[in-house]
Parts: C-alpha cells; sequence; structure tokens
C-alpha cells in the first residue's frame, strides 16, 4: 500500500476539520445584528457561508492533493 500517501491525506482531513470547528466557533464572537439573507449574522457564517466555503475548499484539496488508491493491492 502507498502509505505515505494515506498519512498526508489523513493529515488533511483533520486539518480540514480543526480548521471547519474553528470557522463553526468563530460564528459565535459575531456581532449581534443581521446578516445579509436577515438571519442572525452569527447563523449565517455557522450554518451558510461557512459549509459553502468549506464544499469549496474541500474539492479543491481532493481534486490537488488526494490521489486514487487501489485497495484490493496485495503485497
Amino acid at each position: 500500500m502507498n502509505h505515505p500517501q494515506i498519512i498526508k491525506e489523513a493529515r488533511w482531513a483533520l486539518w480540514l476539520t480543526f480548521l471547519y470547528i474553528l470557522g463553526w466557533l468563530a460564528a459565535y464572537f459575531l456581532p449581534a445584528q443581521r446578516g445579509l439573507f436577515g438571519f442572525p449574522l452569527w447563523f449565517e457564517a455557522a450554518c451558510i457561508f461557512v459549509p459553502v466555503i468549506f464544499i469549496l475548499l474541500i474539492s479543491i484539496v481532493i481534486k490537488k492533493y488526494f490521489k486514487e488508491i487501489d485497495l484490493e493491492e496485495t503485497e
């Protein structure tokens, strides 16, 4: 198996997870005002903007850093 690639992909997944959690928690500290869609700003950040940004970010990371790995490979 290609262990260095597996480790690299796992690290990317962990860093993206931590970054997502930080973005979600940062929404808690936003000012109490209305956002672009009329919802509270914290709600829009945590439930609309951060997920959309991360969908795009994850798709970029998958296309750029992840590789096809044959799981049926025998050694």
